[in-house]
């Protein structure tokens, strides 16, 4: 993921909004800001027994992403995670994709990733993991 000469002290999550025209844009980059520190997990939509999350932690000017997965049966497949990364710098995007298999009340670390949030950013992730049972999904900010 690239940096820019552009530094701010914190990364910044914008869902959807303008974030440099918004009158609530203090509170609203603190909002999504501790949404990131504080480990989201978001189950979006779930497969029965097959649940996926998004875990991340700040390592210096760094946000560290993982992608997780859950089940309390034995089950195989295969997943898909996609960071899109928005900043002063520009875009850029990062695709991780495999297959996993797990052990019954077992989670599985299918994906870690660091990205550079020492500038202003604006951080999407998506995670798909589809089975013989279906398809679960999760993303960041939900």
């Amino acid at each position: 993921m690239s940096a820019s000469s552009f530094k701010s002290p914190e990364p910044v999550l914008c869902a959807g909004i303008d974030c440099g025209r918004s009158a609530f844009n203090l509170p609203l980059k603190l909002f999504f800001l501790s949404i990131l520190l504080f480990s989201c997990a978001v189950p979006a939509s779930s497969q029965a027994g097959v649940k996926c999350l998004i875990k991340t932690d700040r390592k210096e000017q760094f946000l560290v992403v993982q992608a997780i997965v859950r089940s309390e049966e034995a089950v195989s497949g295969g997943y898909r995670l996609v960071l899109v990364k928005h900043s002063a710098a520009g875009t850029s995007q990062s695709i991780q994709k495999g297959s996993f298999a797990l052990r019954p009340g077992s989670d599985g670390l299918l994906a870690t990733t660091m990205v550079d949030a020492a500038d202003q950013t604006e951080l999407t992730a998506r995670l798909l993991i589809e089975t013989d049972r279906g398809t679960s999904q999760c993303g960041l900010p939900e």
